[in-house]
């Protein structure tokens, strides 16, 4: 999930690599505790608009359910902000074994869960870890715990988590990030299926109040063991419409949203205005359902491969904003395949591959998408590119491309979207297997790409990671599952006189946004 920050910066946007170690905020961003609290409100529209669909860890399925997590739960450990440094945070003691396969660590004590929950233990851990890894709970992180055995309770703030094997990602990915939230065993029995929706976690901020599809609000915790945050009050604002989240920033509704693609430059012109441009660590993708015909023959993918320009949509749906990308992984992650084909339009090589699949005429397929607007801009330009070669792809826009197509295996195309986080393993855990219907939109099937991704997961040398994830981009190459377009890119705006953000990786850690400083 690298974002680059770039608020100094007003300038038109041009093409740019990914910053090295992947996270890299700039000078502007400092720790909350710099600043003296305030009774102020932080007013923000949602990551991309999107409303909540549950805040329990185990089954995040949307985009702001990650910014809020970093507010509401604690982990073990987590990302210092505007560094890759690992900092403890719940644990007041972590320790990696030598061989790799047992972390032993000791909580602070006193820390308190919210809405009068009592004080995490160390079977606040073993509960949040197992119940994800468990796979009775069909957790769709579950891999991300795929090592573990057992969390050991050593005493009520000790405790060991016991892998069965080397897990690269364990304290790159599970632990501090959303998989590592650890939630009040004591509530989750209290509340039950309410939980989703009645979060109780130890972070800096409580959950206050959910109005669906108009605002999410979070209070600051008072007896919260660390820096007291800046704001007293977080808004979260659900508005799906970016020139309406735009509109509201103008009048000063809110004091900080993500804004269109085709508004940098106006927002780059207004003095009172800084721009934030955010190279997001997320991939974007058009995607076959390889399980139903034509796309279940590879050459028709293949060909639909050679009738897209992608230079074409990052010009008309990200008015050439981000970079294009031509495999799975961004540059700077480890295993990012360098010297991918990058793939130009050859109409006469795609229109001979579908009279080879018995296709010479085309065919009439679907083209599903969700209500992202730059996710449906970018689809009609493939429309009308795929006429070229006499496919005709109906637009579908649906609520849940999870349901539709992930669990529904809706047939045809698509266009979508993943965020990833720092460890490469994350990135291809999606596409595996048994992740079919879920989050594997493909629908496809590679023992091989399986296999190499268990191994990475449990290879601690980085070469030998890398060498796995390399071989696992090609398959995907191979087998044409999908054509990549980019790793995109996201713009914040914000006025200086009223709020410093803090992007740690493509969140927005609202726990150490803070006012100007004095």
């Amino acid at each position: 999930m690298n974002d680059r920050h770039d608020s100094h910066t007003r300038r038109a946007p041009s093409r740019r690599s990914l910053l090295p170690l992947v996270l890299a905020l700039g000078a502007l961003l400092i720790s909350a505790s710099a600043l003296a609290v305030s009774d102020e409100t932080l007013s923000v529209r949602a990551r991309n608009g999107v409303d909540i669909d549950t805040m329990d860890p185990a089954f995040y399925r949307g985009n702001e359910e990650f910014n809020l997590d970093l507010s509401l739960y604690s982990k073990l450990m987590r990302f210092a902000p505007g560094s890759t440094e690992l900092v403890l945070d719940a644990a007041e003691s972590l320790e990696l074994s030598d061989d790799g396969t047992v972390v032993t660590f000791r909580l602070r004590e006193g820390i308190q869960f919210h809405h009068g929950y009592g004080e995490m233990t160390a079977e606040d851990v073993k509960f949040s870890f197992e119940r994800i890894a468990d796979p009775d709970n069909d957790s769709p992180y579950a891999g991300e715990w795929s090592a573990l055995v057992e969390v050991e309770v050593i005493d009520r703030y000790s405790g060991r988590i016991v892998l069965d094997d080397v897990y690269a990602p364990l304290l790159s990915s599970s632990i501090p990030f959303t998989t590592g939230s650890i939630v009040s065993k004591a509530a989750f029995e209290d509340l039950g299926d309410q939980f989703a929706t009645r979060p109780v976690g130890s972070g800096p901020y409580y959950w206050a109040d959910w109005q669906p599809n108009q605002r999410i609000v979070l209070e600051r915790f008072d007896d919260y063991y660390g820096e007291a945050p800046y704001f007293k009050t977080i808004e979260v604002l659900p508005i799906i419409d970016t020139l309406i989240a735009e509109f509201s920033f103008d009048v000063g509704e809110l004091t900080s949203t993500e804004v269109s693609l085709d508004s940098v430059e106006r927002y780059q012109a207004d003095d009172d205005v800084v721009v934030n441009v955010l190279d997001t660590l997320r991939y974007h993708w058009i995607g076959f359902n390889v399980q139903a015909a034509p796309f279940d023959d590879v050459r028709v993918r293949q060909a639909v491969r050679l009738a897209v320009d992608v230079d074409e949509i990052i010009t008309g749906a990200y008015n050439d904003v981000p970079n294009r990308a031509n495999t799975m992984l961004a540059p700077d992650i480890l295993g990012h395949w360098a010297d991918a084909p990058e793939y130009q339009p050859d109409l006469e090589r795609a229109q001979a591959l579908l009279a080879e699949a018995g296709y010479e005429g085309g065919f009439r397929t679907t083209l599903i998408t969700d209500d992202n607007p730059v996710h449906q801009q970018a689809a009609a330009i493939v429309q009308q590119q795929l006429r070229r070669v006499g496919i005709e792809a109906d637009i579908s826009i649906v609520q849940s491309m999870y349901d539709d197509i992930g669990q529904g295996g809706a047939e045809g195309m698509h266009y979508a979207s993943f965020s990833a986080v720092l460890d490469p393993g994350y990135w291809f855990e999606w596409f595996s297997c048994d992740q079919i219907g879920r989050w594997n939109y493909w629908h496809w099937c590679n023992p091989e790409y399986d296999a190499l991704k268990d191994e990475a997961a449990r290879t601690a040398a980085p070469d030998e990671r890398a060498a796995r994830y390399v071989r696992m981009q090609q398959l995907i190459d191979e087998d044409a599952p999908a054509i990549w377009v980019t790793n995109g890119a996201s713009i914040y705006v914000h006025r200086a006189e009223e709020v410093v953000p803090s992007f740690v990786a493509m969140y927005a850690q609202y726990l150490y946004w803070t006012g100007p400083q004095e």
